[in-house]
């Protein structure tokens, strides 16, 4: 070859491949985009253990006017207007639980044994620590109100999810003290550690859907996110 034609080949190619390298670079980072610390997804500690009620409510399709809250948390309000909603999601166990305590005698030392034969456990949405910023503009709210959606369906998929291995792990579990109160608190906190263990493991999920749907306006990326969601919890519905 030409040594004038092998230079400017030489050249080219090099050129090509910095090109190439430069918008491998661009993909990696765009693949990888990582959320601000304000916007990673917050999860509420688990309520009332034993009672399964209290505030907030069920799955179900949400609306603007389910956002109660006057403000965000304090932690989160210098970054008002930069936060369209915040919801305030927690998986708790449902009204329908069942936990049961017997005494017994054991040469003459009196003791309480608990165990927790029904278990079923729930998302929920509360109202009042949930906000709607006023400043997202008429355009966006439906994007917005589906986003929170997802949220709430992620937290009910992971209820779902975490009702089915409770049945199996709790199957066997007994609590036992000499004092009521103390195996009623063992149970309570082992419902408590089981929902916030459900919600820490669904973290990644919801960061990789805020990844893919917060940082940029992707109407086509949320929809396909909510059609798989939808068809999850039509697999898992009751």
């Amino acid at each position: 070859m030409d040594p004038r034609l092998q230079k400017n080949y030489k050249f080219c190619f090099r050129r090509r491949l910095k090109r190439m390298a430069l918008v491998l670079l661009v993909g990696l980072l765009a693949g990888c985009a990582q959320l601000p610390e304000y916007a990673r997804p917050q999860f509420r500690a688990p309520g009332s253990a034993m009672s399964g009620g209290g505030e907030g409510f069920t799955y179900r399709p949400l609306t603007i006017e389910d956002f109660k809250a006057v403000s965000l948390p304090p932690e989160y309000d210098r970054f008002d207007h930069h936060i369209n909603a915040h919801s305030c999601i927690s998986i708790r166990p449902a009204p329908d639980t069942q936990a049961r305590i017997t005494q017994g005698v054991y040469q003459g030392q009196s003791f309480y044994m608990g165990s927790i034969p029904k278990i079923i456990f729930e998302a929920v949405f509360v109202p009042g620590c949930s906000w709607w910023s006023p400043e997202v503009p008429e355009r966006r709210k439906a994007y917005v109100l589906q986003h929170e959606q997802i949220h709430f369906a992620l937290a009910e998929l992971s209820a779902r999810k975490l009702t089915r291995e409770a049945r199996e792990e709790l199957k066997d579990y007994l609590a036992i003290n000499d004092s009521y109160r103390e195996v009623q608190a063992e149970l309570a906190a082992k419902l408590a550690s089981m929902a916030r263990a459900a919600m820490e493991t669904s973290f990644e999920e919801h960061t990789d859907f805020d990844e893919d749907t917060s940082l940029f306006f992707d109407p086509r990326a949320q929809r396909e996110w909510l059609e798989d969601i939808e068809a999850r919890l039509a697999e898992t519905a009751p």
